[in-house]
């Protein structure tokens, strides 16, 4: 029974794996168009703008070159191409996207899966904010009682309906393969000691990942 709970999860972070190659793939093409439009329309209104956002651009992409085939990174490493990405975001929605990113310093050190804070950011811009006419808020904060680290991701956008809210995002209809890719990762890193959720609470989605801090070096050096 062990050997095939140890075949299970290999197998699991394989096919993981897979999907984050493929995550990685699908957000260039796509982002880098919308980014370039900006650009394009700033490099008369607005140079200095466009030069910085072009400087952002770069960043983010030197980002996921040098990460494309690790695991594990920082969580500060991960939060600063956050930022990045973030703010070409803002070049293109202006002041109706408002941002927060709250890292408490006992976590910026701490492992995280690459890729995976960023799969929900991108989560929370593309089904909640985007579709706001008004203002839009996408708050990120980390937390840690020295033996789990808490990610949290929050956005004021319209929300999922009901039967995405459910505790298996493998059966949320409309969220793609960026959660669920996220709850295997974690399963299989993991196993019942990591955890994912997400839920509505009053005008917020708050998309949570928990991993244990203490397994942290064994799970990598394992790897």
């Amino acid at each position: 029974q062990r050997k095939r709970d140890i075949r299970e999860k290999e197998l699991l972070l394989d096919a993981s794996k897979a999907r984050l190659k493929a995550l990685r793939a699908q957000i260039n093409p796509h982002f880098l168009f919308n980014a370039l439009n900006a650009i394009a329309s700033f490099t008369k209104t607005d140079p200095d703008r466009a030069e910085t956002t072009v400087e952002l651009l770069s960043e983010i992409f030197r980002y996921t070159l040098k990460y494309s085939e690790r695991e594990w990174v920082k969580l500060s490493d991960e939060l600063e191409f956050i930022s990045a990405y973030l703010e070409v975001e803002k070049a293109r929605f202006g002041k109706r996207l408002s941002t927060e990113i709250s890292m408490e310093a006992e976590t910026s050190e701490l492992l995280i899966p690459a890729m995976i804070v960023q799969t929900l950011v991108e989560n929370a811009f593309k089904h909640g904010v985007s579709k706001l006419k008004n203002q839009g808020f996408i708050k990120i904060s980390s937390v840690t009682d020295g033996t789990k680290l808490w990610i949290t991701v929050c956005d004021n956008g319209p929300g999922f309906e009901d039967d995405m809210l459910g505790p298996d995002p493998e059966h949320r209809s409309g969220t793609g393969m960026g959660l669920q890719n996220i709850q295997n990762r974690l399963k299989g890193y993991f196993g019942i000691d990591g955890g994912f959720s997400i839920r509505r609470e009053g005008q917020w989605t708050e998309a949570r990942i928990m991993i244990p801090v203490v397994e942290q070096a064994t799970q990598v050096l394992s790897r």
